[in-house]
């Protein structure tokens, strides 16, 4: 059996810039020391707004997520219940043969007046 050895690469090479003498301080260092750090110290605040803004978008998509992946189970649940009350309904409707109208207008009926007293029951969890 052959091992195989990572492959070694070269070191990167360290770039060093020289600024060439003839040109003017001006064009070379384009902002003095005191400038340089009202920049930086603007920079910092501008990413910090930036890092802030990122958090409070993060969480209300926690949020949105949270609340449309509950939604879509409890609507997937009862799609899938009503499925099964369909089914469950055909197969005793085909069983009765002719009192399977009347039978079945009874079961739909009785869970129509039933149905308006159900108490949902949401749960926040936090």
């Amino acid at each position: 059996m052959v091992k195989r050895l990572p492959a070694t690469r070269p070191p990167v090479p360290r770039v060093v810039h020289y600024v060439d003498p003839s040109t003017p301080a001006e064009v070379a260092y384009p902002m003095n020391p005191a400038q340089l750090a009202a920049r930086q110290r603007q920079h910092d605040a501008l990413y910090a707004q930036w890092k802030a803004r990122q958090a409070a978008i993060a969480e209300r998509d926690r949020k949105v997520r949270h609340f449309w992946l509950g939604f879509g189970a409890v609507l997937g649940l009862a799609v899938l219940g009503l499925l099964i009350a369909a089914g469950w309904l055909l197969w005793t409707g085909i069983g009765l043969g002719a009192l399977a109208v009347p039978v079945l207008i009874a079961i739909i009926a009785a869970l129509a007046v039933g149905g308006h007293r159900c108490i949902t029951v949401v749960q926040h969890w936090h």
